[in-house]
């Protein structure tokens, strides 16, 4: 299950003098930086500090961008272990850290998309982002909000079948939040529940199907939205192989953007 986090770099309006060829950025030099910001890797291959790894420039269609892992240090709280001090058994409060494991794209663009396998993994979210930032860039969330959700969900090009709406404020009835899931290919019936709330909250997720013509991907994709975090979440099975996954996860965005602006 891919997890996956859209963001806009500062030179999406402003391109930077240094960085940027014209309104393009410029992948070379700001690959060579990433090389410089390595993550330490012991001969075992156990991974020993925050940075890039594999670091690698590459196209899809037109689009240049830059595909690189990176490993940013998480905790999972605190253990007491006993310790032997001096002589004496003592209970040591101890922090277990660990390094995880994320795909960024990063393209010509000044679009970044950072890309966890696992939700406990997401918890490094803000460490990546200061990662790809300590390269001189601001990076602004893509932003899932409502208005976004319901521009997916009233398109004739999209096939919704999940919702919830929070924040409901609909007179002589107090529900506050609903979830609920359709049967799309039911054009008889409506839903009852969608009739009632659609129109008297804030949506917070949609789970809706995108149409996609990508050489060796598959014609329609299952793809949830989430405003909690702004995270979309895709089932990688819908498709054949890595590549083209990570040619929708570009193309999807371009769709969003292009929605979000219409």
């Amino acid at each position: 299950m891919a997890i996956l986090n859209f963001f806009l770099l500062n030179t999406n309006e402003q391109p930077d003098l240094f960085f940027s060829d014209g309104d393009k950025l410029d992948l070379d030099k700001i690959k060579n930086v990433m090389v410089e910001y390595q993550a330490p890797v012991s001969e075992d291959g156990n991974i020993n500090g925050e940075g890039f790894v594999d670091v690698e420039t590459t196209a899809y269609g037109e689009k240049e961008y830059i595909k690189s892992f990176c490993t940013a240090q998480g905790s999972l709280g605190y253990y007491n272990q006993a310790k032997l001090v001096e002589g004496v058994l003592k209970t040591v409060r101890v922090q277990h850290t660990f390094y995880s494991k994320s795909l960024i794209h990063l393209t010509e663009d000044s679009e970044l998309i950072i890309k966890f396998d696992q939700s406990n993994d997401e918890i490094a979210k803000t460490k990546v982002k200061s990662l790809v930032e300590s390269l001189g860039f601001e990076t602004q969330i893509f932003r899932l909000d409502s208005d976004l959700m319901r521009k997916i969900k009233d398109n004739d090009r999209y096939t919704w079948t999940a919702a919830k709406i929070e924040k409901i404020e609909k007179k002589g009835d107090n529900t506050k939040k609903v979830s609920y899931e359709i049967d799309p290919s039911n054009d008889i019936y409506q839903s009852e529940v969608d009739e009632l709330y659609r129109e008297h909250g804030k949506m917070s997720h949609i789970q809706a199907e995108i149409p996609s013509q990508l050489s060796g991907g598959p014609n329609k994709v299952t793809v949830k939205l989430y405003k909690d975090g702004h995270r979309i979440v895709i089932d990688e099975n819908q498709f054949a192989d890595q590549d083209s996954f990570k040619n929708f996860t570009l193309y999807l965005f371009e769709e969003l953007k292009k929605l979000k602006d219409s």
